[in-house]
């Protein structure tokens, strides 16, 4: 690799490369099993935890149970109705 080569890359058509990877995962998804979508999210879990052994921290499970009960709030108010 030369500073060419670095300049090709930096100077490459980004959001064309944004563009690719939207496709790519949205045809990865398409074709996914809900078994295979909770392996992918333990392989990143995994990941994560292998970068940062810490995480998540007290607050980051804090404000994620957040979002959850929010979520869950939401979903109740559409099927049963708002309490």
């Amino acid at each position: 690799m030369d500073r060419d080569d670095i300049l090709a890359f930096a100077r490459r058509d980004w959001s064309q490369v944004a563009e690719a990877k939207t496709g790519f995962w949205r045809e990865r998804k398409r074709g996914v099993s809900a078994e295979e979508m909770l392996a992918i999210g333990d392989q990143l879990r995994r990941h994560v935890q292998s970068v940062r052994p810490e995480w998540p921290s007290e607050g980051e499970r804090a404000d994620d149970l957040a979002v959850h009960l929010r979520v869950a709030e939401a979903l109740r108010a559409v099927v049963i109705g708002p309490r």
